[in-house]
């Protein structure tokens, strides 16, 4: 039977969409669009980032749902919600607004209300009696605030969280965990998403590279943060190799796992810092600054007193100063546990960072095709 997966054509999700066509599996994609047709070229556009894109794997192993996760219903025709109950077995839920600064409300439609439809959709299966498992993708930062080692089966929001997309995947987990209760789910939890750990590659250059870029460009060299914050970043093409291998396991249902690099792997500001400054030839290095100070200041009084370009930059780094400040590290050892026999290593963050900021350099932050070789 097919496995139905949401998010399929973001960043993570052609990465497992692709492994899992490369399987043979037979894949029902939820897609959002116009309508129809601009949902397929979506699917279509999504793997062509790993070149040409054989049409007749496509047309045998794909269907292409029309649907949205901010509507309860998934926005699905009566016919398609039944073409889904009766063909998968499966269910792969990594579609999410990834947006730290969507409006609360906005950002629960997505990220809690669509996983509560995706839910009941997979309970519609449960019923018929052909659900096997789902697997939903999460993130480590259901962590919020904490600080020190957080495990796998921690889910404590007590501390509160640094912004909206982290206040409502941790809420979306809780439904998860509640419907771990009566059918075969099986949780994963990614750190920091980054480009490709080989060469680089990527399609989205936000989240650790927007810092990066203001760095390199010379817009900014103060840091209003603690140079020992633990940075946890793991590779996209570790984070979809690891999970589909998990979830080959049969006693990965019912729990949880970090998908991160770890204790053993993760990277400090302040390390990460000179790397940054050594691939991008700056010749200052980053300056750190107390961060309460600063906050509250300097940063109002800069949001106000600067123009243009510099304006930008104020405004944008605010939603990751928090990130600078204090992070939680990950314990990963049920998915080391799991992972062990197979090909899939947990890869520290020294190791591979350099190659992507080299791919940035290559094609100027994504400006130009990359050159030859």
């Amino acid at each position: 039977m097919a496995i139905f997966m949401t998010g399929a054509t973001g960043f993570l999700g052609r990465y497992l969409l692709r492994s899992l066509l490369d399987a043979k599996r037979e894949m029902v994609l939820l897609v959002r669009g116009r309508d129809l047709e601009e949902a397929r070229e979506k699917v279509v556009l999504a793997l062509r980032y790993f070149g040409e894109v054989d049409q007749g794997t496509l047309d045998s192993n794909v269907t292409v749902l029309l649907g949205t996760l901010d509507r309860s219903d998934l926005a699905l025709s009566d016919s398609d919600r039944r073409r889904v109950v009766e063909s998968c077995d499966e269910f792969l839920h990594c579609g999410a607004s990834v947006r730290f600064d969507l409006p609360l409300d906005d950002a629960r439609v997505i990220n809690v209300g669509g996983t509560q439809a995706v839910l009941e959709l997979a309970r519609d299966c449960m019923r018929s009696g052909s659900l096997r498992r789902f697997d939903y993708v999460g993130t480590a930062y259901v962590a919020g605030n904490r600080t020190g080692v957080v495990s796998e089966s921690d889910l404590d929001g007590s501390l509160g969280h640094k912004n909206t997309y982290e206040q409502t995947k941790f809420e979306a987990e809780q439904l998860v965990r509640k419907a771990r209760e009566e059918m075969p789910i099986t949780i994963y939890r990614p750190s920091i998403v980054t480009g490709d750990s080989e060469q680089g590659h990527t399609s989205s250059f936000k989240m650790i590279y927007w810092p990066a870029r203001v760095y390199a460009l010379g817009l900014w060299r103060i840091c209003p943060g603690n140079p020992e914050t633990p940075l946890d970043l793991v590779p996209v093409n570790f984070v979809s190799d690891a999970l589909l291998a998990i979830r080959s396991r049969s006693e990965s249902l019912g729990r949880c796992f970090h998908l991160t690099s770890g204790v053993e792997g993760d990277i400090t500001l302040k390390a990460m810092s000179e790397i940054l400054q050594n691939c991008f030839s700056v010749a200052k290095p980053l300056y750190f600054v107390n961060p309460g100070w600063w906050m509250r200041w300097v940063h109002p009084l800069l949001r106000v007193l600067t123009f243009g370009k510099l304006r930008k930059v104020i405004r944008g780094g605010e939603l990751y100063v928090p990130y600078f400040i204090q992070n939680p590290r990950f314990d990963n050892s049920g998915t080391l546990e799991l992972l062990e026999g197979s090909d899939v290593t947990v890869p520290r963050v020294s190791d591979y960072v350099e190659n992507l900021f080299r791919y940035c350099v290559a094609t100027d932050w994504g400006r130009r095709a990359l050159p030859a070789g």
